[in-house]
């Protein structure tokens, strides 16, 4: 009885002794949106637009299949540019200046756009 008695006190104290011990400091990982320039620095012919402080993007394969309707509208272009570092709201790297943005009924974000007589889906591009 003496023996495990002893065995569990020297166990605990071992315990304690590595938790005390332990000088690891605690790493935290924020994520953020991605900016204009990090997208046009992975794909400098990126087709994307910023609207309320978010990157959209298109050509996203499973966006391009997902079945959307148009519901009203949110916003409009203001400038075409493609300098990374001049991106704000309103930017886009291949719309015109006046092209409506336009919600989705299914899918907050999603926002279509009617491009060339077609309507191209753009998605929020996320933290990550």
């Amino acid at each position: 009885m003496k023996k495990v008695v002893l065995s569990f006190a020297f166990s605990i104290m071992a315990l304690w002794i590595l938790v005390a011990c332990n000088n690891e400091e605690i790493m935290q990982s924020t994520s953020e949106k991605p900016t204009a320039s990090e997208v046009l620095s992975e794909d400098a012919k990126a087709d994307i637009f910023q609207f309320n402080d978010t990157i959209y993007k298109s050509d996203v394969a499973w966006v391009d299949k997902t079945e959307v309707t148009q519901n009203e509208k949110v916003g409009e272009i203001k400038r075409r540019s493609s300098d990374k570092d001049a991106f704000d709201n309103g930017t886009a790297t291949k719309l015109s200046k006046g092209t409506v943005l336009y919600s989705t009924n299914e899918r907050k974000e999603v926002l279509l756009v009617s491009f060339k007589g077609k309507l191209k889906k753009y998605i929020a591009l996320g933290e990550g």
